[in-house]
């Protein structure tokens, strides 16, 4: 997705009127740019110190020459550059389609007809790449781009990944893990076999779903890549075959370039189609719809004065000058709020000769690749003009959040909790005569992945939905958050607590809960206060348990409390790591640890294995303190467990509502007795927080008009949550630099299991310590 222009940015580079965004990195920024014709290009800049170096000016050079010799129809290919300019420039075909890493985790797998089109153009494509000299050194999924008349590699090495330039060296590591060949991972340098393996790393995950040396830390996909061999169990018979040989740890027996087209291009036409009779609709219908609809985004795109704009300009679809503003600054573009109607006079009058001229092309060319699915998509209200933009759905009388919820397995007790917590908010919401209302709407994922998509991309694409509070799970949350993201739909999840975030930037993405890395740490403080309470002078040596069928939760819960443990408190750890598939061996590692003698225990598990833990911990005669995973707050481990739970602690980021006796809290408290005839249940209040944070902030984005029917970007929203403090039932909530929840000691608390309930003792780290 692209983003506005910053102040810093220039408007013009060579013959290309700079529009927007399209990303930066370590060298420069891409840019998003229209010719003087009309045409759009992604437009390079080279900023920084390379930009002074007349040695990286003559590299530039050479390597402009060598891009202009890439012939293929798959590669968004050199449409013009200057190495000479002041700031060195580059310009490429831009293409407006989403690119396969979305494709997929929106859809899913690709069937086996898409891979071998795939396989055999991308192949063409890198044939075409290494010809003219160059290695990609970074095929990967989110590198190829989806058009309806086939794929394009696009970021071919320019400026960074040229044979014989000298601009990487062996011993870098270069390239994205998970998709780099073994020799890359190394740093031992890459040649053409480098992107052949590159190549069936991203048709084994284009085919399967998933990338062959699974996911995780760059460290542990690296020594995957080097050490393991690739999983490719969920690539259908005929794919999986022809993949085999591009994955060889060997790079000298792996297939050239030539030999991908023979693999893969059999029966398949690799020449681009000239016209709609010739195209050969290789996308299943989904991912085409959304390609077209993707394309035709891309490609109505605002039109800009040829100076730079400080402030908004007012009229544009009937917003405010303060609602431009919020278009133009938060990120990605609001399609109803930002584009104006194709059929307007306003729009035909404001367009530019050359801008109408590309947009009827645009639209003829989608029209010709795309057959039934583009004509379904770019049919005209005004006769046949391929130039106009479907128009806006009519927008609801109130606006909606989303609930993304979870109704099976032990998940369930979350997701009731934020259901009901999103319904309470929004009826105090409505309460206020001077707010817009805003209606409900909960979508279950059934607690599995292909539910976290399809429920994502529900509400992604229910233009009434202004924020979605959730995903309830940690799966659920990975999969969802980069299609919220992608469309600037914000969400907060008051359930999980995903540390890894710092890696993945997200803007749209917002988690209430403490993350497990926080937790992990609470948990050996409050080692060390029961210590102390006691008189005892250290907490003694810690026997831990690692169930990894509690997913990503244990490794980073269990990790931190284990190194803060060694590292904070100084104290010997025994460590012990249980296989998903092997719930018989937690027994005997729970036995050997009491028998080598622990001061202090841990079993970071699900609910049901850590009560058998725990059963059997208590026939040993162990007496000590022992903790459990914070996600079994609130769970039925206390039901499961029986007289052995009794002791066990957990330390949670949730309050338990009871304890709260502040006017607000027990207002609060009343209003949910009133409506649901119970308590409030485990992270209701931080699920209630969470949903009045987002309403709050989404309110101070719509002025209160009565009557009016302009509403904001999505991105305004996105835009505000970072700096928002919010004053909660229990705490204050305000966000870090990557999203997460700044953590306050006295919002993280213990509990003991006692009476076969969950009691909270209170913070740990009391008011005034």
């Amino acid at each position: 997705m692209s983003e506005p222009l910053l102040p810093s940015d220039p408007s013009r580079l060579g013959g290309y009127r700079l529009l927007r965004r399209l990303g930066a990195g370590g060298m420069g920024v891409v840019y998003l740019g229209r010719s003087e014709d009309g045409a759009p290009a992604a437009v390079k800049a080279i900023r920084g110190a390379d930009a002074d170096d007349p040695g990286f000016r003559a590299r530039f050079t050479r390597e402009i020459e060598l891009a202009s010799r890439v012939d293929s129809p798959w590669v968004a290919g050199l449409m013009d550059a200057d190495a000479d300019a002041p700031t060195p420039w580059l310009a490429t075909v831009y293409v407006p389609g989403p690119s396969l890493a979305e494709a997929v985790t929106a859809h899913g797998p690709l069937p086996p007809r898409t891979v071998r089109v795939l396989g055999a153009r991308l192949a063409d494509a890198l044939y075409a790449v290494h010809t003219a000299g160059f290695v990609h050194r970074d095929v990967k999924p989110g590198n190829i781009l989806l058009a309806l008349d086939g794929p394009r590699l696009i970021d071919f090495g320019i400026a960074r990944s040229i044979r014989g330039t000298g601009l990487t060296a062996t011993g870098l590591v270069i390239g994205t893990p998970g998709f780099l060949a073994p020799e890359q991972a190394t740093g031992d340098g890459s040649a053409d076999a480098g992107d052949v393996f590159a190549l069936g790393c991203v048709l084994a995950y284009a085919a399967s779903g998933r990338p062959p040396f699974g996911t995780g830390t760059a460290d542990a996909l690296l020594y995957r890549t080097v050490h393991d061999e690739p999983d490719l169990s969920g690539v259908p018979d005929g794919i999986r075959e022809r993949i085999a040989p591009f994955l060889d740890k060997d790079p000298y027996e792996r297939p050239g370039t030539s030999e991908l087209i023979a693999l893969f291009g059999e029966g398949i036409e690799r020449d681009a189609p000239q016209d709609a009779g010739t195209a050969d609709h290789w996308l299943p219908d989904a991912v085409a719809r959304t390609v077209a609809r993707r394309g035709a985004e891309g490609l109505a795109l605002p039109e800009v004065a040829p100076t730079a704009v400080d402030r908004p300009v007012a009229g544009r679809g009937g917003a405010s000058p303060e609602e431009e503003l919020v278009v133009e600054r938060d990120g990605a573009l609001d399609d109803e709020a930002a584009e104006p109607d194709a059929d307007s006079d306003s729009v035909k009058d404001a367009a530019s000769p050359p801008r109408r001229r590309f947009l009827a092309a645009a639209g003829a060319l989608l029209l010709a690749a795309g057959g039934g699915t583009g004509i379904a998509l770019w049919a005209s209200r005004d006769g046949n003009d391929p130039a106009a933009v479907p128009p806006p759905a009519p927008l609801r009388p109130v606006y909606v959040i989303g609930v993304h919820t979870t109704r099976t397995g032990d998940a369930a007790r979350l997701g009731r909790a934020c259901e009901r917590a999103a319904h309470l908010a929004v009826a105090g919401h409505n309460a206020d005569a001077q707010r817009r209302d805003l209606e409900v709407k909960v979508l279950d994922d059934g607690g599995d992945q292909d539910g976290a998509v399809r429920v994502a991309s529900d509400f992604v694409a229910d233009r009434s939905v202004v924020a979605v509070l959730g995903p309830v799970t940690e799966i659920a949350m990975r999969l969802a958050a980069p299609l919220y993201d992608g469309a600037s739909l914000t969400h907060a999840s008051a359930t999980t607590g995903l540390s890894d975030f710092y890696v993945t930037s997200r803007k749209s993405s917002f988690q209430t809960m403490y993350s497990h890395v926080a937790l992990g740490s609470g948990a050996a403080l409050h080692a060390f206060t029961l210590a102390a309470a006691r008189g005892a002078t250290a907490t003694g040596r810690l026997g831990i348990v690692l169930d990894r069928s509690g997913d990503t939760a244990v490794v980073e819960q269990g990790g931190s409390l284990a190194a803060q443990w060694r590292n904070t408190l100084k104290q010997p750890t025994a460590p012990r790591v249980i296989a998903a598939s092997a719930p018989g061996d937690a027994e005997a590692a729970v036995r050997s640890l009491v028998r080598e003698g622990i001061d202090a225990f841990a079993y970071m598990g699900p609910p049901d294995r850590t009560a058998r833990a725990a059963r059997t911990l208590a026939a040993t005669g162990y007496r000590g303190p022992r903790w459990m995973s914070a996600q079994l707050y609130g769970s039925d481990f206390p039901r499961l467990a029986g007289a052995a739970g009794s002791g066990w602690y957990v330390v949670s980021s949730a309050v338990d509502p009871a304890v709260l006796t502040d006017a607000r809290a027990r207002a609060f408290t009343t209003a949910w007795r009133a409506r649901y005839g119970t308590a409030p249940e485990p992270f209701a209040t931080e699920a209630y927080d969470s949903a009045r944070l987002l309403l709050t902030e989404f309110a101070a984005t719509v002025p209160a008009k009565p009557g009016a029917d302009t509403r904001p970007a999505r991105g305004a929203l996105a835009g505000r949550m970072p700096k928002a403090t919010f004053e909660g039932l229990d705490r204050t909530y305000a966000f870090g630099d990557y999203h997460q929840v700044r953590v306050a000691l006295t919002a993280l608390y213990a509990y003991e299991v006692r009476d076969a309930a969950f009691r909270q003792l209170g913070p740990v780290s009391p008011r005034g310590t």
